[in-house]
């Protein structure tokens, strides 16, 4: 497991990695009322929700690979879609 660094923000955490700042997640809550956290960038209406920090780390740094990797390869944006597509965690991995 990667060893992430969360440096406290004044509404969330900034995410980086060896160094490599990945971006910032944000702590919510869902409507159960358990807390969770939502990637910062996230700006839909009602966003993908996170349950722990390394949890919303581990799909920021997903995310980076996906875009090195697009711009490494020169993709488009149909070949992004598919590959994020492919890559997207499923409800049933939280389990593992």
């Amino acid at each position: 497991m990667p060893n992430f660094t969360f440096k406290p923000l004044e509404s969330g955490y900034e995410v980086s990695l060896r160094g490599k700042k990945l971006g910032s997640i944000l702590p919510t809550k869902e409507t159960t009322g358990r807390h969770c956290f939502i990637l910062g960038h996230d700006a839909r209406k009602t966003p993908r929700t996170y349950r722990g920090r390394i949890k919303a780390a581990e799909a920021l740094l997903e995310i980076d690979k996906l875009k090195a990797e697009a711009k490494k390869k020169k993709l488009d944006i149909d070949q992004v879609i598919i590959r994020a597509w492919d890559i997207k965690p499923r409800a049933s991995d939280q389990w593992k």
